[in-house]
């Protein structure tokens, strides 16, 4: 599998820090995730999110239902990438 460019990842990662508030403990589903990011990337947030996940900046939670979380590390990383934007 190709590896996704660094800005398409900073911009998911960046989607999800806004979306959780500043938090660990929020987890939102993919589709949330997917209606804030900008269509041009909708495509790819689904391979972002398993590649943050395999870096362990997310988490993914839930049973048959797929939320997705910031981890600790993941939380200081989006809080960098962010501010950089």
């Amino acid at each position: 599998m190709a590896r996704l460019d660094p800005r398409t990842l900073d911009l998911v990662l960046c989607t999800l820090y806004f979306l959780t508030g500043d938090t660990t403990h929020a987890r939102y589903p993919l589709e949330a995730i997917m209606r804030r990011t900008p269509p041009e990337y909708r495509g790819l947030v689904k391979k972002a999110l398993e590649e943050l996940r395999r870096k362990g900046l997310v988490y993914r939670a839930g049973g048959k239902g797929k939320t997705y979380g910031l981890t600790r590390e993941g939380l200081e990383q989006a809080r960098e990438a962010c501010m950089q934007e």
